[in-house]
This record gives C-alpha cells, sequence and structure tokens, in this order.
C-alpha cells in the first residue's frame, strides 16, 4: 500500500503496534466510516485533519499506550474526550480496562455514546459531566489530550485519582510547555513523542506524565 494511503487507514495503526488482534484491527478500521459520518453532522473533528484521522487523532491517542500499559480492571477517565479521543483508541487497545469518557457538551456525548454501541466496547462508558463534578478517588488514571493548561487539568485530576505509587494523570501536549509546568507546580514525566513516532506531525508533541 502507498505511504499516503497507509497514512489515512488503519493500516498505519498496525504498523505501530502489530500483536493486534484480528477483532482489534476491525474496530480500528471502523473507526473511519463512523467518524466521517457523524463529521457531516457535527464538527466532532477539524474538517481540515478529518483527511489524516488515523495519524493525528488515532495513532495521537495511541502514543499513551507505547509509554503505559493500563491494566487489567483498572479504571482510566479521558477528561474532556470531545470525540472520544485519546478514550475510544485506548479502549480498543486495552479491551480489560475500564474507561469513563466525560465531557461537558451533549452533543459530542452523544456521537461518543454511538461509536461505543457501534464498536460494541462494553467495557466504556461516556457521560455528560464536568470534570469537577466527578467522584473522589474514582480512577487510576486521568488521560487528556488538548484540553486545558496543566495546572488546571492537575486540579481537576488529582481528586479523581486513587492513591497508587503507578497512578496518575496523562495529557498529550504540544509545543512550549515551560510556562504550564511552572504554573502548575508538579515536576511530571515527559516525553518526547517524535522519537516513538517519527513522523512530521509529532515533532513537537508531546506527553506527560504527573504522578498522584
Amino acid at each position: 500500500m502507498p505511504e499516503q494511503d497507509i497514512q489515512n487507514s488503519a493500516e498505519l495503526i498496525s504498523a505501530y503496534f502489530p500483536d493486534l488482534t484480528p477483532a482489534q484491527k476491525a474496530q480500528f478500521a471502523a473507526l473511519a466510516e463512523l467518524y466521517h459520518f457523524w463529521n457531516q453532522r457535527i464538527n466532532v473533528i477539524s474538517r481540515k485533519d478529518i483527511h489524516a484521522l488515523y495519524e493525528r487523532h488515532v495513532l495521537h491517542s495511541l502514543s499513551i499506550g507505547l509509554c503505559y500499559h493500563f491494566q487489567p480492571g483498572q479504571q482510566v477517565v479521558d477528561i474532556g474526550t470531545g470525540g472520544g479521543f485519546p478514550g475510544i483508541p485506548l479502549a480498543i487497545l486495552f479491551p480489560e480496562t475500564q474507561f469513563i469518557l466525560i465531557d461537558s457538551i451533549g452533543k459530542k456525548i452523544h456521537v461518543v455514546q454511538d461509536i461505543i454501541h457501534q464498536l460494541k466496547l462494553s467495557h466504556v462508558e461516556a457521560r455528560q459531566q464536568r470534570a469537577e463534578k466527578m467522584p473522589a478517588a474514582c480512577c487510576d488514571y486521568a488521560v487528556s489530550r488538548a484540553v486545558a493548561p496543566l495546572p488546571v487539568l492537575w486540579q481537576w485530576a488529582r481528586r479523581m485519582l486513587r492513591a497508587g505509587k503507578e497512578n496518575g494523570l496523562i495529557c498529550l501536549k504540544g509545543g512550549d510547555l515551560s510556562a504550564e509546568i511552572r504554573d502548575c507546580g508538579c515536576k511530571p514525566v515527559i516525553h518526547a513523542l517524535y522519537p516513538l513516532l517519527q513522523r512530521d506531525y509529532f515533532q513537537e508533541k508531546y506527553l506527560l506524565f504527573v504522578p498522584v
């Protein structure tokens, strides 16, 4: 398959995650039709990015899975999931982990709920809910992608997180993060994504982990 076609297809995911089951491959392949269907009705993904769904949304979300491996029975909350990122790709990758995807915008949660239903992701729940209203100590990890500055994210996440030496907030961000990290007063572990995903899009993309 030509490189341009791979970039815009689920084959890109298999290139980085070669151990996917046939069921997981089918679920990733189904994302294209589902998101194109919904994006014609509700702008859940930027229209300038929909052509690069697998690189800029699915693979970007799955970069978390290259650095951290959720365990069976653990609970993960996706703060500000929007159209379901990073939560839905991570839920496909980790089918034995429980996921709760939250967002304050009802029409986006409606889309996410339909995609969850179509993919038969029985271990995933989507809720219209603000992060600050989530119960205390309700999850092992909180994940987020391009939602809020790190100090705000950490304020939301820290009360949700259960005590545990490996638990914490995992967020995907880009650009110069020095001010956010300074203002947060925390010491995140920073992973540059470009060494893991050597594609131009990821040159200034980072994964931050803030332990509980």
